[in-house]
């Protein structure tokens, strides 16, 4: 299994290497839920068990019922075996949310989360789905939400043992 794991990460190390203008805006996917292929659903699950179950240790379950209405947001490495970086936003009450913002961490430092974030804002105004977007930043991500233009709303809380903080962007 080590060796596996081992195998799984040079080849995403050896995708990013190989991009040498850090641009993956032409590579970034939005699909919802029903457009994923099996290979797709895999691959999103596995980034975000690596990211948030291996090295966070969260132990919330990571799937959830908002998978299944959500639109999935990812970067899969050049033979599309491996996920490099994934994202969803979904409508919650009217309100449209960005959650399980992440990337493998031998593909970050590249820009990639917020190319991720730049996807979902063109796609719901080129869908005309909202103006405002929403997510629940880890504390520790903060800083990385407010350089991409996302603002304080509310007290800080907790979810999920972590503590989190509302953010949120007006779209032009």
């Amino acid at each position: 299994m080590a060796k596996h794991n081992q195998l799984v990460m040079e080849r995403i190390l050896s995708t990013v290497k190989k991009r040498q203008k850090n641009d993956f805006s032409k590579e970034i996917q939005v699909k919802h839920f029903n457009e994923l292929s099996a290979r797709e659903v895999f691959c999103l699950s596995r980034i975000r068990d690596d990211v948030f179950v291996a090295e966070q240790e969260i132990t919330v379950p990571e799937l959830d019922d908002q998978d299944l209405s959500a639109y999935h947001v990812f970067l899969l490495n050049e033979d599309q075996s491996n996920g490099l970086a994934a994202a969803r936003f979904f409508n919650e009450e009217g309100r449209f949310y960005i959650g399980r913002v992440a990337v493998q961490k031998t593909a970050r430092h590249r820009g990639i989360a917020s190319q991720l974030l730049g996807a979902i804002e063109n796609y719901v105004l080129a869908n005309n789905l909202t103006k405002e977007l929403y997510l629940h930043a880890q504390a520790s991500a903060r800083d990385f939400y407010l350089a991409n233009g996302y603002h304080d709303v509310g007290p800080v809380f907790m979810e999920a043992g972590i503590p989190h903080q509302m953010m949120a962007k007006s779209l032009a």
